[in-house]
């Protein structure tokens, strides 16, 4: 996960640098991209990720999820390193067909993933678990955004970014297709202990041989719905903070390319650590039964988008200072961790059988938003220099994090559904019915 992001973000910072040579390396080309552009390119890998989401949940499903998660940041790999060559001697044209790809491969990581947590995640630690795997998105963009700042100002100039991003994950597929298994009975070196464990931990809401989608349930499900809602508009507001804020870190708050990364990175640092510590009290609750699991998606879900939405408010609203914009925008960013202990998380609570299925809708879904949302703020700031431009793209972040929230705080719930088939699964797994 940790990988997969920062190759979804080495494009937010590497773009300033490969469009103004004067803030990184400048013996390096500078490509003549206008703002137009330059959101088309930033927008164009959520064309390809939208398109196989649903299509991977269910491949991930049938067959495990090890290999489609290989192949998916094995492909990202090697177009990531032909990244340079696709901006220099292709122009925006190419490099949009690249990130396009590049999303159409990624579409594959989030169903495997939760497939693969689906086997992999006892009832208890379910919250930690999820919580340090997902976080991985926040480490990759943490890790990134410095990372890409630095390599941009090297010798290597802004190809670097690619290129040592591209070798990286290359490495990372050889390692996972050697020691990565689909489930706790397929792996090399477990215990039979901890093999036992988990195993009997899942097996009143898992099944052990495929199952027929019902997707006609899934499509008139109230929680579903909400579900697709909350990961929607979570999705529109965050995604256009993260594509843009380190161009409004260069124009308005004026820190050059090496501070932007830094700078950029920050709140990331404050989201990856509220992930686990959030997830570590997510768990003691469901331990001790404090609160039910409904109310705790709730709780945490609305720290996150209405904690995010007052943070954006304010920097609208207010004229704050440098520091003061700082500290708004890693709070927005930095409270966003309470998703995966809230809706993120929803989609094993619904239906462990189909969470690869379920995700790859929702996220599906919710990426038309990342296509729509860097283009919304090419249309809104025409000037990169315009504060006022920036505090409306804030405003319309903090409104749709509002209205999401909303709706699943009156309709969202964790029960799993009837529609999980947890009566038939056992009896497939009894051997009484072969046919789901």
């Amino acid at each position: 996960m940790l990988i997969s992001y920062g190759l979804r973000v080495n494009l937010s910072v590497a773009i300033v640098a490969m469009t103004d040579k004067s803030s990184a390396n400048t013996h390096f080309i500078e490509l003549p991209w206008n703002e137009s552009s330059k959101s088309k390119v930033l927008s164009s890998f959520f064309w390809g990720y939208l398109i196989t989401q649903v299509y991977a949940g269910q491949m991930a499903q049938k067959y495990g999820g090890k290999y489609f998660l290989a192949g998916a940041l094995g492909v990202s790999g090697v177009l990531t390193i032909f990244t340079p060559a696709s901006a220099i001697h292709g122009g925006v044209l190419v490099m949009c067909a690249n990130r396009m790809v590049q999303g159409m491969a990624q579409g594959f990581i989030f169903p495997s993933v939760n497939v693969l947590l689906s086997k992999w995640a006892p009832a208890s630690e379910k919250g930690r678990l999820i919580s340090f795997v997902f976080s991985g998105t926040q480490f990759g963009s943490l890790v990134m955004l410095p990372t890409a700042g630095l390599l941009a100002s090297s010798s290597g100039g802004w190809p670097a970014i690619f290129y040592v991003g591209g070798a990286f994950t290359l490495v990372w597929v050889l390692v996972w297709s050697l020691m990565g298994a689909n489930s706790p009975s397929e792996h090399q070196t477990i215990s039979d202990s901890e093999k036992k464990f988990i195993i009997n931990s899942l097996s009143n809401t898992t099944s052990n041989k495929p199952l027929q989608t019902p997707w006609g349930k899934i499509f008139t499900s109230i929680p579903m719905w909400t579900l697709i809602i909350a990961h929607l508009t979570q999705n529109l507001g965050f995604w256009i903070l993260l594509t843009n804020m380190p161009t409004y870190i260069n124009y308005i708050l004026k820190f050059d390319i090496k501070s932007n990364g830094f700078l950029s990175a920050m709140p990331y640092l404050i989201m990856w650590i509220l992930i686990i510590a959030f997830s570590w009290i997510s768990d003691y609750i469901r331990t001790h039964g404090l609160i039910t699991n409904t109310n705790q998606r709730k709780i945490w879900n609305t720290l996150a988008h209405w904690g995010g939405a007052l943070a954006l408010l304010s920097l609208y609203l207010f004229d704050t200072s440098t520091t003061g914009a700082i500290v708004l925008l890693t709070a927005a960013l930095g409270l966003n961790s309470g998703v995966y202990t809230g809706f993120l998380t929803n989609h094993l609570d619904l239906a462990p059988n189909f969470a690869g299925t379920l995700l790859g809708i929702t996220n599906s879904i919710a990426n038309i938003t990342s296509i729509l949302g860097p283009l919304l703020v090419g249309f809104v700031v025409t000037d990169n220099c315009n504060k006022d431009q920036w505090g409306i793209v804030f405003l319309c972040s903090a409104s749709v994090f509002f209205i999401g929230n909303l709706l699943y705080v009156i309709f969202g719930t964790a029960d799993t559904q009837p529609w999980n088939d947890t009566s038939i699964n056992n009896k497939i797994k009894n051997g009484e019915n072969e046919d789901p």
